[in-house]
């Protein structure tokens, strides 16, 4: 059976197994990944398409929410190609180190790498605005804007200048908010702290606002926060947070997460290995990313509902927020950074116009739908 006559089943399949929460994207245990055998039992030889074998490293470590998305992706491969196109993924520090990864692939030393683009910001900060923003885009703001206003030319245009192709593989709503070790109700309050947080934009509205930001590396978050390196951090969502335990030694969370209100995670392809792929192949990628996209988005925010609800109830933790005028002080002042960045640099320029011409777009409508548009909680006091 040829790809082409996959693709509409297994997106229909897939997406419709999101929607009920039972697509069966957890780890490459749970997910029901094809192995040697079973793929090349379909396969059967009888396929006039090539054998081909790639290697995927990751930005994520082993176990990690993350690295099950890239594992997931890699599954879907092979099933849109009867097992003929294997991606074999790897872990970070498998095949090279996370801040590796993205030379690996520029340079063909592997096909191609499940990343975050914040972590390229070094090399262009437009490489942030692919990842996430600061109190802009939600994960269903990225969504739209990828599939239907031209985000997903962005990407290609940035990943472009550096040998390389690439398609979006999750989408993640807002992060938690700040996990701390005492509590935060003001800017204030933050400026007495030392803060990890992730982002180099958000390290420069931290900076305007009088925040210490302290780098540290998600695997040595717990113990930074144990032992009071630090007071508080972020990490991603409440179901990542979660798998790292973070309400074990920080019980105060500060929310909502205005540093990272939506993410993008996907894989970068080095030019050469996609140029010298199939057609069949090419669109069996497109088509593995594009499934894997849907799934994730109602995926993550399932498990953050449960892991949430959970850290409340029985993990003992204690949400804080604080005052509006503040938070019209941070968004203020998140938005004249990327004003700023923007004046200076082209690229980021590119991207960011392209979100306010989305906006433009949506705004209006969303104004209109109110409540209706995301959703809302019921006020049983107002019985």
């Amino acid at each position: 059976m040829k790809v082409k006559r996959l693709m509409a089943s297994l997106l229909c399949g897939a997406i419709g197994a999101a929607t009920l929460g039972l697509s069966g994207c957890g780890s490459a245990a749970d997910s029901g990944m094809m192995d040697a055998a079973n793929a090349n039992a379909v396969a059967g030889g009888s396929s006039d398409l090539p054998v081909v074998t790639w290697k995927m490293g990751s930005t994520w470590g082993d176990g990690n929410i993350h690295f099950t998305c890239d594992e997931r992706f890699s599954e879907l491969v092979s099933q849109l190609t009867d097992g003929r196109f294997t991606i074999t993924n790897y872990p970070e520090g498998s095949l090279c180190a996370a801040n590796q990864l993205f030379d690996y692939v520029q340079n063909g030393t592997i096909q191609c790498g499940g990343d975050w683009g914040g972590y390229w910001s070094g090399k262009d900060t437009a490489f942030e605005l692919l990842s996430t923003t600061m109190d802009n885009f939600t994960g269903m703001d990225y969504y739209i804007w990828i599939t239907q206003g031209g985000g997903l030319q962005c990407y290609q245009d940035m990943y472009g200048k550096y040998n390389m192709t690439y398609f979006p593989i999750m989408i993640n709503h807002a992060e938690s908010g700040i996990r701390s070790t005492r509590p935060i109700t003001s800017i204030k309050d933050m400026q007495s702290m030392k803060i990890r947080l992730g982002g180099v934009m958000a390290g420069r509205a931290a900076e305007k606002l009088g925040i210490n930001i302290t780098t540290v590396a998600a695997s040595e978050l717990y113990e930074s926060l144990q032992r009071g390196v630090i007071d508080g951090g972020e990490f991603s969502t409440p179901c990542s947070d979660d798998s790292l335990k973070l309400q074990e030694v920080a019980k105060y969370w500060c929310s909502p997460a205005w540093y990272q209100s939506g993410g993008v995670n996907g894989v970068m392809i080095n030019k050469d290995a996609w140029n010298q792929l199939p057609e069949e192949y090419q669109n069996a990628i497109q088509m593995a990313a594009e499934i894997c996209t849907s799934e994730q988005l109602s995926r993550y925010l399932w498990m953050d509902f449960e892991s949430t609800k959970k850290m409340l109830e029985e993990d003992g933790c204690i949400v804080t927020e604080m005052n509006q005028d503040d938070w019209n002080t941070i968004r203020n002042t998140c938005r004249e950074v990327y004003e700023e960045e923007a004046a200076q640099n082209e690229n980021f320029n590119m991207v960011y116009s392209s979100m306010k011409d989305y906006r433009e777009k949506a705004d209006t409508y969303r104004a209109m739908l109110g409540d209706y548009g995301w959703g809302f909680n019921y006020d049983d006091s107002a019985k």
